[in-house]
């Protein structure tokens, strides 16, 4: 199983390359209506299920198992403070939401904030279904599990943990190349957040749960803002 361990970390360095050549011709698709924004999810969501697929059969086949992963839970003050801050931060993140929907007057001073990756937010309800509910789980899960439970995990045999966090924030934030410069540093801080979290929890529950919150926060916002009928409710209903 040697040979998917080496096409596994290939990943972490070919796939920000893949980004950074592809990303404009991609982006220029989009804007030019020759392909369609659920078409770069799905594409984006099979780059990140592939690699963790390789994960998985990494632990059915060789040592490595779901505890090295962060597949681990403790019912003590930490966990249980991190599952509190969780259920606020959603009650937050809904009412925030709601408000947003109902004062259009502030979508115009939100949406400079989004401009610089609108080309890839979504605009249609259907849009936002694949964003919210396909693209933000499969990050929240994939990257976490791979950046944090991965990455960490190997490069802490040979290096100091705090090496090999910074490593596989490195990494995370370059593989958001098509962001911009500045929003792959402000990722790879992002990835730090998840990565203490992940040390001082002991488990990647609560980084999965929290990557998948944003994204979907960051989604529904976009949605609300740029959807053409403002008066779309953001529920599946």
């Amino acid at each position: 199983m040697k040979y998917l361990e080496y096409i596994l970390m290939s990943y972490f360095i070919l796939y920000p390359l893949y980004i950074l050549f592809s990303h404009k011709a991609e982006k220029q698709r989009v804007v030019n209506q020759q392909e369609s924004r659920v078409s770069v999810y799905c594409k984006t969501m099979l780059y990140l299920w592939v690699p963790l697929a390789i994960l998985m059969v990494l632990v059915v086949n060789t040592e490595l198992t779901l505890h090295d992963l962060g597949f681990r839970w403790q019912w003590n003050m930490t966990n249980n403070l991190g599952l509190l801050c969780l259920v606020s931060l959603g009650g937050y993140f809904l009412a925030s939401l709601k408000s947003l929907q109902n004062n259009p007057d502030e979508h115009a001073k939100i949406k400079p904030q989004y401009e610089f990756i609108r080309w890839f937010l979504p605009e249609t309800k259907t849009e936002s279904n694949y964003f919210i509910f396909g693209l933000a789980v499969t990050a929240g899960i994939c990257e976490e599990l791979l950046f944090r439970g991965y990455i960490i995990h190997m490069l802490d045999k040979d290096l100091p943990t705090y090496a090999a966090v910074i490593l596989s924030c490195v990494l995370f934030g370059l593989g958001h190349i098509y962001q911009g410069v500045v929003h792959v540093v402000r990722t790879a801080v992002l990835g730090l957040v998840m990565a203490i979290i992940y040390l001082v929890t002991d488990s990647i529950i609560i980084p999965i749960v929290l990557h998948i919150m944003i994204d979907m926060y960051g989604g529904a916002v976009a949605f609300i803002i740029f959807s053409d009928n403002k008066t779309n409710e953001l529920s599946t209903n």
